[in-house]
């Protein structure tokens, strides 16, 4: 199972979850949070934006000789460092729409509903904090595994 670890985890959490966002959109569009074309902008998006990642790392993974499961720090080289490069690519690419094409609000409106925490915590401000820890976390803990 390993061996396809990241073609599962492209599937389930980027297709799956861009199919359980374009279905669940009249709940947005109802609430007037986000337009349709917004709801499916996005779904494309998560799945773009997961399974191509995903696909690629699958594939760098296979390309290795040996069975060295998907934690690519592991990997050897040059298959670590293309998914590394491409690891940081993904959080450039997360930082430019949160903060430059709006994304912030775009996940905002997603949090909201249903949600019980507090207004300030689903706002688009809560939303470039949450993604600028996520970024620096991710980064300590890579380059934690290449120490």
């Amino acid at each position: 199972m390993l061996h396809h670890f990241w073609l599962i985890c492209g599937l389930w959490c980027g297709v799956g979850n861009g199919l359980l966002i374009w279905a669940r959109r009249r709940k947005y569009v109802e609430l007037g949070l986000l337009t349709e074309e917004e709801v499916t902008a996005f779904a494309k998006g998560a799945i773009l934006w997961i399974l191509v990642p995903c696909l690629v790392l699958w594939a760098l993974q296979l390309t290795t000789a040996s069975d060295v499961g998907p934690m690519y720090p592991r990997w050897p080289d040059p298959q670590r460092m293309l998914a590394s490069g491409l690891q940081v690519l993904v959080w450039l690419a997360l930082a430019f729409w949160v903060f430059v094409r709006g994304g912030a609000h775009t996940l905002s409106a997603f949090v909201s509903v249903g949600s019980r925490a507090p207004e300030f915590l689903r706002s688009p401000g809560a939303m470039k904090v949450g993604t600028i820890i996520t970024i620096v976390v991710s980064a300590v803990a890579l380059l934690r595994a290449y120490a």
